[in-house]
């Protein structure tokens, strides 16, 4: 019965560990008002719109930022770039900095380019709810 409790301990040891490790993005930052978080750091709001959250590197910064075949890129305004994929996927872009550390900001839809102020003010608020502000690039 003893081995059994220490068994059951270490176990339960191991799986808060691997999820204090496995803390995700959406954990780091708040919600704005109707969207709710839904894993792989995105937030959702039922409209089909999203806002995913990326750890800073200059790789993804390179992938996300220069146009290439497959994506465009435009400046959009206040520090805020539009892009769109060949995938049907438009989105407004930020860089913001938390706690010392860079994160990509991508307010995205697959619904069409035309709503392209709503995305902002997604970023907007969720940049409200979390106190931060976009920095330029």
């Amino acid at each position: 019965m003893k081995k059994t409790i220490k068994i059951l301990i270490a176990a339960a040891a191991i799986l808060l560990m691997i999820g204090v490790v496995s803390a995700n993005n959406v954990d780091t930052f708040k919600a704005p008002s109707g969207f709710t978080a839904s894993g792989n750091d995105t937030f959702v709001d039922g409209q089909n719109h999203n806002i995913q959250i990326f750890n800073y590197t200059d790789e993804l910064y390179s992938k996300l930022f220069e146009s290439d075949s497959t994506f465009s890129i435009s400046k959009f305004k206040d520090n805020h770039f539009f892009n769109k994929n060949t995938d049907k996927h438009y989105g407004i872009l930020e860089i913001v900095e938390k706690d010392g550390n860079k994160y990509i900001i991508d307010s995205w839809t697959a619904k069409n380019p035309n709503e392209s102020n709503e995305l902002k003010k997604n970023l907007e608020d969720f940049n409200s709810a979390n106190g931060l502000s976009p920095i330029s690039t």
